[in-house]
């Protein structure tokens, strides 16, 4: 497999074909699938947060935070080959090469084995130094380093445990991760809630968090060989030349995962470094909610780098422009949605949430990183298809960029604003590199004029977003109205209603207006199917 074909044969491009449209036609059902499973998960994170935070209090919460940010790191030691294996099962899966398949997974799993022994390695070095980096309380020291411990086993165990997940997911399979995301995350929410209801603490947290992770990738394993049956990790798949193709994809995409983790996971080390354990408890909540809303945009667009790199196979020129203008405008038009509700009524959400105290120390920092939320949902949409294509090197030169000037931003705007520093520091670069750097390069990529994809994409979907967003500002801010609940729930509600009809008229060309109800009309028939077979 060490070099991509020039020329495809006669056979494997019918069959590939074949496998593209079986995959584009699974696109409503994967969509409807992710968001049941978003919709618990998301249930489950708003039920389960408040109790967390609440039962272990502010420094411990601080402290689990911290933990899982700075274990959270050693991500970094899988080098990106979980991206690289899921690129070339999808690709090989299209030309129909089962044999590749397994020397993509064999060699990979190789690879990420020496890298879990790294993480443990790495794990108790960190717990050893715990109580020197942070002023973590005496009482909390042997907790906060067992806590770090469990945390690196269970990522260890999903280094190798990924390139599983990555097989059906390069499959279009996103009925069967719905089912794998949702039963862990179900168990776990139930498991926290009787065991911090009778008194335990962090280290029970840990555990918990560490059997979910374990139990989750077990699940990949079975989803996996049953949808590939000759899937096998064997000696004699070992192949040097996959390696060396492995390794040239996952570079890049190790680049991507450090800009990632200086973007989205240096905040909460950096509060804790200079404002103390308890001042993340502030900040990370409000980064928690954001990140709910920036991990549902996966929904949408997970789907979208499997699809490029069958398209890429196929040379199919202009569905990968089709899918990157029409899959940037969705992801847009959907985290707008999101965006618009937190800018305006965020905060209040909070205090109702979590308490009064939470919604003027992290209400700003809600507000400031739903807007950065909004770039990212332009810029994630663009590493999708530059994955797919195997067009990610200067997209991670890019996002390392950001990543960069995100920590020395927000290293230097905490000693002037605080936690709300940090946030500043996270959402200036990305107004530059997400917003505006990288759609330009991918557009430029694909044969596409940057103003054709910022009229079509954004300005269009900003259109349908303004009145959404006025009316939330009247509601709460020009009348005072939106107090409580009942009445947050009623403004937020109205407005959602209000944004539909404004997507469906202004967001939405008629193409993708008919695609859509198609669409449905497939989904609504594949339901009653399945609820026929129960």
């Amino acid at each position: 497999m060490g070099q991509e074909p020039v020329t495809l044969g006669e056979v494997n491009v019918g069959k590939g074909a074949r496998t593209l449209d079986d995959a584009k036609a699974r696109i409503p059902w994967n969509v409807f699938c992710n968001w049941a499973s978003y919709g618990v998960n998301l249930v489950i994170g708003l039920l389960i947060g408040p109790l967390v935070v609440h039962r272990l209090g502010n420094v411990a919460y601080g402290v689990w935070a911290l933990v899982g940010e700075l274990i959270g790191y050693s991500f970094l030691l899988e080098f990106g080959v979980r991206y690289a294996v899921t690129r070339y099962v999808a690709r090989h899966h299209a030309l129909e090469s089962p044999r590749d398949i397994n020397r993509v997974l064999t060699t990979g799993f190789a690879f990420t084995l020496v890298s879990a022994a790294l993480v443990l390695a790495a794990g108790g070095v960190v717990a050893y130094l715990l109580p020197r980096l942070f002023s973590i309380p005496s009482e909390l020291v042997l907790d906060a380093r067992l806590s770090l411990i469990l945390v690196s086993v269970g990522i260890a165990v999903s280094l190798p445990g990924s390139l599983f997940h990555g097989c059906v997911t390069a499959l279009s399979r996103y009925d069967l991760t719905a089912i794998r995301s949702a039963v862990p995350n179900i168990l776990r929410a139930l498991s926290l809630w009787y065991f911090l209801t009778h008194g335990y603490g962090l280290l029970t947290v840990a555990i918990i968090s560490t059997i979910q992770t374990c139990l989750a990738y077990g699940l990949d394993f079975v989803m996996a060989r049953q949808l590939l049956p000759g899937l096998g990790v064997r000696r004699e798949y070992f192949h040097r030349p996959t390696l060396r193709s492995l390794v040239s994809f996952s570079v890049y995409a190790f680049v991507l995962s450090v800009s990632s983790r200086l973007i989205y996971m240096t905040d909460n080390v950096v509060v804790g470094f200079v404002l103390g354990p308890a001042a993340v408890t502030f900040y990370a909540v409000g980064g928690q909610l954001i990140g709910l809303l920036r991990d549902s945009l996966v929904n949408i667009t997970a789907l979208y780098a499997p699809l490029a790199s069958q398209m890429d196979a196929l040379k199919r020129d202009d569905s990968l422009r089709k899918l990157f203008l029409a899959g940037s405008r969705i992801g847009f038009l959907y985290i707008l949605a999101g965006v618009t509700a937190l800018t305006m009524v965020g905060p209040r959400f909070l205090g109702l949430w979590m308490g009064e105290s939470f919604e003027p120390r992290s209400g700003p920092v809600v507000i400031l990183l739903a807007i950065e939320a909004g770039c990212h949902a332009l810029a994630l949409t663009c590493g999708q298809v530059l994955y797919g294509m195997n067009r990610h090197k200067v997209g991670a030169w890019l996002w390392l960029c950001n990543g960069t000037a995100n920590l020395a931003l927000s290293t230097v705007m905490i000693r002037w604003w605080a936690a709300v520093g940090v946030a500043w520091g996270t959402l200036i670069p990305a107004l530059i590199f997400e917003a505006i750097v990288l759609p330009a390069f991918t557009a430029s990529i694909l044969g596409i004029s940057p103003a054709r994809f910022y009229k079509s994409v954004v300005l269009r979907s900003l259109l349908a977003a303004a009145p959404y967003a006025g009316w939330l500002w009247l509601l709460s801010h020009g009348l005072g109205l939106v107090r409580g609940w009942t009445s947050l729930t009623l403004a937020v509600g109205s407005g959602l209603a209000l944004y539909a009809l404004l997507v469906w008229k202004v967001g939405l060309d008629g193409v993708e207006r008919d695609l859509a109800k198609s669409w449905l009309s497939g989904l609504k028939r594949r339901t009653l199917v399945s609820q026929e077979g129960l």
